[in-house]
């Protein structure tokens, strides 16, 4: 009698299109910088905006009263 060892699931999987594939058509590198190295807010910057909102709301505002009345 012969010695036959079960074949592995990898070997002889009952469907051959689900075999586990890596696609290695683009780069998988990755690199994680440091949450630092990435911020780049300075000084004074972005002061504005409260402003600009400021007058967005106010305009709405006034369209909201001008539409309703």
């Amino acid at each position: 009698m012969s010695e036959m060892s079960d074949p592995k699931p990898e070997d002889a999987p009952l469907n051959p299109a689900l075999k586990s594939q890596t696609d290695r058509t683009y780069d998988t590198t990755s690199s994680t910088p440091a949450p630092f190295d990435t911020a780049s807010a300075t000084e004074g910057e972005g002061e504005g905006w409260p402003w600009v909102w400021l007058i967005v709301t106010l305009a709405c505002v006034v369209a909201a009263i001008y539409f309703l009345v």
